[in-house]
């Protein structure tokens, strides 16, 4: 044992002088739990990181990599003189990803630690929110709109709604009119396009996208919920993308300088340009669908003290809707940057590999954040912004992905019925067709490929080669062609498949005397002569289920060999043999492919929202959305409503009728419903209002002695609606 070794760590342990680096995470100011935060406080203010033994007067840089293994912003500071140093962290969006983040740190010298975040919810985030439609089109939330519903409320608690557009800009719902919460914590309102709000006024915004309605409560305890619907544009086409535009000219524009896919194209432009909007359609990017590229931006920062964001849209379904939920890339920021200078920010994005070929829509949207540290990632490609900043259109083309059927889908118009007398809900049958260019029949092939020429192995007239291929569970092959890699020229061959014996050529399938030998087409070069790719065709499609099967081929001509390798695809090694008896050829396996009929793929159409044909609708407006789907991809989608309108029985008829007596009237009226008559309003026949109340209770009297005789229109406000019936005044 080194004595002198022990005795130094002891005494480092002792007086505890030891190099050993070490960060904390100080959520103290906003977290009563250590290393813990919530979604809320992370991004929009964060907290500090402190680290100690780190090498004195270097550079610092601490970031986060969330549960999912990725990676956000680096954060960068000084260590001082004593290795010690203090950053500030934030989240990248409101709303992050929950679980265990990993944060290190590490300095110019290399040296690194690192320590675990807990984020968490908001703790007061317990309201249940829904919407009674999470999807719509603009005309339809002109026309039916949709129900919030909100439950997890205290019992008469004061309930707030906040709207938020596409592009974050929110409006409070009604502000003047009191929405309270029942006995059970539960609130409903109906919202349309004309639902009132400040500071939008009379009407919400005509942009479609993915909205959020913020809603709150005023106890003690500030409970709050949120929930997201979309609107769809009436009629999305790739010929016809929304616009965006800025909202005022207080801020004048601050461009995109410089667009590159690296190894691609690029595109340049003007840092003193006054567009808000340019068009640069006409630079043309060529992407392989599956291919990961790199992306760099420029631009003239819009802050001196705040990121620039810059959000991709992409349509990548070619549907002209450029915000679905895979269709953004939110990544690149920069700061202090006059667009001109050496600053750049880069990232990566994938190209689906279901993605449609041909030619398709990038968007680039660029938004000035609003403090250093909560960065602004706006989820809407339409409509107006408040901030300045630019947007750039370029377009993609798309190679290696799913050819465009042609599809028509055909939508029906909206359905209108009727319950049975005293029924909740109507049977509705509807028809959804689609009409499609005619497929073609191409071929596939299961592959097994060589390792340049590697081994040759004889199967001239005097050998017979089999080789095993496997077709997958579940399928059933069409084969037309076998392709081996033949060495010399063959001017014949016989062909035979069998079945699988417990791995060597068992009972015989098929034996084909003369096959066509398609074509031959030199590869390559051996020492031992050209190497060719035979096609040989069978003279009839050979059907084949799951499951394990040999080719064997009876080549003819001078010393032909077919290429093999030593790395056997199936764990099988080749047999040569008569067709009766097999011998093994130890660590030889074929170079071929097994060619097949690919049956093409048809569309499928699937349910998004609402019922299926021929279920139970209940009575009300019920929005129904399917998509057409081609290989995974959505290439059209239908929407309609179907209305149910309730037949009440008698009954029912005079329980929902408001009552009221005596008619004719003289004095007092009196009125009275099963449920609370929010207010009633008065007309004559000329239209003009003579009497208006606030009423907030199930009956009421009602003085009417002032009114002149004659006749006169009443509307009672009962939960929205509006009940009308005529009374006469004497």
């Amino acid at each position: 044992m080194n004595v002198k070794l022990l005795f130094r760590w002891l005494f480092l342990l002792m007086f505890g002088i030891t190099n050993a680096q070490q960060i904390t995470l100080d959520t103290s100011l906003v977290s009563n739990e250590a290393n813990t935060i919530d979604e809320f406080w992370y991004w929009s203010g964060g907290f500090p990181v402190l680290g100690t033994g780190f090498t004195p007067n270097s550079t610092v840089t601490v970031y986060d990599t969330d549960p999912n293994g990725k990676r956000w912003r680096d954060f960068t500071g000084t260590v001082d003189s004593q290795g010690k140093f203090s950053v500030k962290i934030s989240a990248k969006m409101r709303y992050s990803v929950k679980g265990a983040h990993t944060i290190k740190a590490t300095d110019g010298q290399g040296k690194t630690a690192s320590a675990i975040l807990n984020v968490v919810p908001e703790a007061n985030a317990v309201l249940e929110a829904s919407v009674s439609s999470s999807v719509l089109t603009m005309s339809q939330l002109e026309t039916q709109g949709f129900k919030l519903k909100i439950k997890g409320l205290e019992p008469y608690v004061q309930v707030k709604v906040h709207l938020f557009s596409p592009n974050e800009s929110g409006s409070e719902l009604r502000p003047n009119d009191q929405k309270i919460a029942d006995a059970n914590g539960e609130f409903e309102m109906n919202i349309n396009m004309f639902t009132q709000s400040y500071p939008w006024g009379e009407s919400l915004p005509d942009t479609p996208g993915l909205w959020r309605i913020n809603v709150s409560d005023f106890n003690a305890n500030g409970h709050k919920g949120y929930v997201n619907f979309r609107v769809l544009p009436n009629s999305p086409s790739p010929t016809n993308y929304c616009t965006v535009q800025q909202q005022s000219n207080f801020f004048a524009p601050t461009p995109i300088t410089s667009f590159e896919v690296v190894g691609v194209n690029s595109n340049t432009s003007s840092a003193s340009s006054s567009l808000y909007y340019e068009d640069f359609t006409n630079k043309i990017f060529d992407l392989t669908a599956g291919q990961t590229y790199t992306v760099k931006l420029k631009g003239k920062n819009g802050s001196s003290f705040a990121a620039d964001t810059y959000t991709l849209f992409i349509d990548w379904n070619q549907n002209g809707i450029l915000d679905e939920e895979n269709e953004l890339v939110q990544e690149g920021y920069l700061f202090n940057s006059t667009g001109e200078d050496e600053k750049f920010t880069e990232f990566q994005f994938t190209v689906p590999e279901n993605v449609l070929n041909g030619n398709t829509r990038l968007r680039i949207l660029k938004v000035v954040s609003a403090t250093t540290y909560s960065m602004f990632w706006p989820k809407g490609a339409c409509g107006y912004y408040y901030s300045t900043g630019q947007v750039e259109d370029y377009t993609l083309n798309i190679s290696g992905g799913v050819t465009d059927p042609g599809c028509d889908f055909i939508c029906p118009a909206d359905i209108n019925v009727n319950s049975l007398s005293g029924a909740n809900t109507a049977i509705v049958n509807y028809d959804l067709n689609f009409n499609c260019t005619p497929p073609t029949n191409t071929s596939c092939v299961i592959d097994y490929p060589g390792n340049n020429f590697e081994n040759l192995m004889v199967t001239s007239n005097f050998s017979t080669v089999a080789n095993d291929f496997v077709i997958p569970a579940g399928k059933t092959l069409k084969i037309d062609k076998i392709i081996p890699h033949f060495i010399r020229f063959s001017y014949g061959a016989t062909l035979a498949f069998y079945k699988d014996n417990n791995g060597k050529p068992g009972e015989l399938i098929v034996n084909y005397a003369t096959p066509t030998i398609e074509s031959q087409t030199v590869i390559g070069n051996t020492s031992n002569g050209a190497v060719y790719e035979i096609v040989i065709k069978l003279p009839e499609l050979l059907e084949l289920t799951e499951g394990k099967y040999w080719v064997a081929i009876n080549a003819q001509g001078p010393l032909v060999s077919w290429e093999t390798k030593s790395a056997l695809s199936n764990g099988t090694t080749a047999f040569t043999g008569s067709g009766q008896t097999w011998t093994p050829k130890e660590g030889f396996d074929g170079v071929f492919k097994v060619s097949y009929v690919c049956e093409p793929a048809m569309p499928e159409v699937v349910l998004v929202q609402g019922l299926e044909s021929g279920a139970d609708f209940p009575v009300g407006n019920t929005i129904v959305i399917h998509n057409l789907v081609y290989e995974g991809v959505v290439i059209d989608t239908c929407v309609f409503n179907v209305n149910v309108t309730a037949i009440l029985t008698t009954a029912e008829v005079v329980k929902n009728q408001v009552r009221f007596y005596p008619n004719p009237v003289k004095d007092f009226l009196k009125v009275s419903y099963d449920k609370e008559i929010q207010s009633l309003d008065i007309y004559d026949m000329s239209g003009k209002r003579v009497y208006s109340k606030e009423l907030n209770r199930k009956e009421a009297d009602i003085n009417l002695s002032s009114l002149p005789s004659g006749n006169y229109i009443v509307n009672a406000k009962i939960l929205g609606e509006v009940k009308t019936f005529k009374i006469i005044k004497k």
